[in-house]
């Protein structure tokens, strides 16, 4: 009896030897299969095979630790390079799914370096998402999404571009240049965002300049002058920057700063010089200066001050 219970014994032991034995070969070809996919760039697959083989791997225990550290390692290459293919195909809650994973698992293994780059992808992922939901104008839900890449990178240039422009096309004009403020805030700390850092100037340059317009034709005065003045923080005024400025000092017969504001887009050398010209000849004429008044309405030579320049001049201050 005591020899039969040895030999059921050994026998058992035999097989689950054979059975741990199999299983690691499985786990081994999973591997395997998991490696051929990812040197074909077949990123989905491979994390497929990875994860069948680290779950084998799993179940065996200390016989598949060797083995299991290899798959770990593979997988979270896997799982990131699965990610950004899905984010180049615009399949931005699968790529973010997959970068989370990427950064949960690389730090259980203590791959830094790797859960640093899944967690640097995820604002970008998110920013792009943003973005694509602003062309849908889907202002509220792309403002969401950016703030979850904020939530990850408070310094994340792109979110706050983005929700800049969310917030513009709104209509909300002071929350779109807080966030616009921050983006250049953080632009000029970050040399690999000057594109975005250029784009976020030039977006609240011409957006200040636009209500700047509105404003004046509502003859509110002084918001255009705020509007204006801010647009000068986002970059160098153009010439409308400086005819807009010269129209809204002129209606407040400010002439020493409407001279200023037109000296200023003249320089520039480019645009609409008779209409700045104009304002410049108005300016002078509220100064009382004749002379100068006379030479700038002279300069006028297009567009639609022509015929009230030539009356100023001929007129109103009978110039030489």
């Amino acid at each position: 009896m005591k020899t039969l219970k040895k030999t059921l014994i050994l026998l058992f032991i035999g097989l689950m030897s054979f059975s741990y034995a199999q299983d690691l070969n499985e786990a081994g070809s999973a591997f395997n299969d998991g490696n051929e996919a990812y040197k074909a760039k077949k990123y989905s697959s491979a994390v497929e095979s990875y994860k069948s083989s680290l779950d084998m791997c799993q179940i065996i225990g200390g016989d598949a630790a060797e083995l299991q550290t290899q798959v770990e390692g593979q997988l979270v290459n896997a799982l990131y390079r699965s990610a950004l293919t899905l984010y180049k195909k615009r399949s931005f809650d699968q790529a973010i799914i997959q970068l989370k994973e990427t950064k949960t698992m690389a730090e259980e293994i203590g791959n830094n370096k790797m859960a640093q780059k899944a967690d640097a992808y995820i604002p970008k992922v998110y920013s792009s998402q943003g973005t694509g939901l602003i062309k849908e104008e889907k202002y509220d839900e792309a403002i969401v999404v950016f703030d979850e890449a904020i939530a990850y990178s408070n310094k994340c240039v792109n979110a706050y571009y983005g929700k800049g422009l969310a917030y513009q096309k709104k209509g909300e004009i002071d929350v779109a240049l807080e966030n616009y403020d921050k983006a250049i805030e953080y632009g000029a700390e970050n040399p690999k965002a000057k594109k975005t850092l250029n784009k976020t100037q030039s977006a609240g340059r011409r957006m200040l300049e636009a209500n700047a317009a509105k404003e004046l034709q509502i003859e509110h005065t002084q918001k255009a002058i705020d509007y204006l003045n801010k647009s000068l923080t986002y970059g160098d005024g153009t010439t409308n920057t400086y005819q807009l400025l010269a129209i809204a000092y002129n209606k407040q017969k400010k002439a020493d700063n409407a001279i200023k504001a037109c000296q200023s887009g003249i320089a520039l050398n480019d645009g609409d010089q008779s209409s700045l010209n104009f304002q410049l000849g108005l300016a002078y004429e509220v100064k009382g200066d004749a002379t100068n008044a006379c030479s700038a309405y002279k300069k006028v030579t297009s567009g639609p001050n022509v015929k009230a320049a030539e009356f100023q001049r001929k007129e109103v201050l009978k110039c030489n």
